[in-house]
């Protein structure tokens, strides 16, 4: 997560006008304990042996996106192709729409282009960690073939 969307994922917890905004329950969820607030957002973001604020932003951006999704009629949290594909453009880039696209930083496997969105939607139908994390259901649209796929570079977390 970089630092300007730490900052917009901390406003949007806090911002009840915000479309990202999730309920007062999580208003007071990433306070601060020190007077340097961006050199412990830092240290919470940059720890090599403590991931649970890395984790806990990159849930908190998932949440907000999916929230302000809902909130122009649109469900996509059962969109992992989706989900990654605006987890890897950002908050900027998050449209809603009828017909979402799949996108993102291409990634080359053995001479071949695939989205950071499409990689996310194989991986988690592939059923590698179904035991872990089970699906019902495929999603409502199919992957992406590479030839297929939609993206934009830059704009990475």
């Amino acid at each position: 997560i970089k630092e300007e969307t730490a900052i917009k994922i901390e406003e949007n917890l806090k911002n009840p006008n915000s479309d990202y905004y999730l309920g007062q329950d999580y208003e007071r969820t990433l306070i601060f304990s020190s007077e340097d607030v961006a050199g412990e957002r830092y240290n919470r973001l940059a720890n090599d042996r403590d991931h649970y604020y890395s984790y806990l932003y990159g849930s908190f951006y998932i949440a907000q996106t999916i929230k302000q999704w809902e909130r122009a009629g649109y469900d996509i949290g059962d969109r992992p192709e989706i989900l990654a594909t605006l987890f890897n453009l950002g908050f900027g880039k998050s449209k809603p729409k009828a017909e979402p696209q799949v996108g993102g930083s291409y990634i080359d496997i053995k001479g071949t282009n695939y989205t950071f969105g499409s990689l996310a939607h194989e991986f988690y139908y592939s059923g590698e960690l179904a035991d872990i994390f089970p699906y019902t259901s495929m999603a409502k649209t199919p992957a992406p073939s590479s030839s297929e796929v939609v993206g934009v570079s830059g704009d990475n977390k």
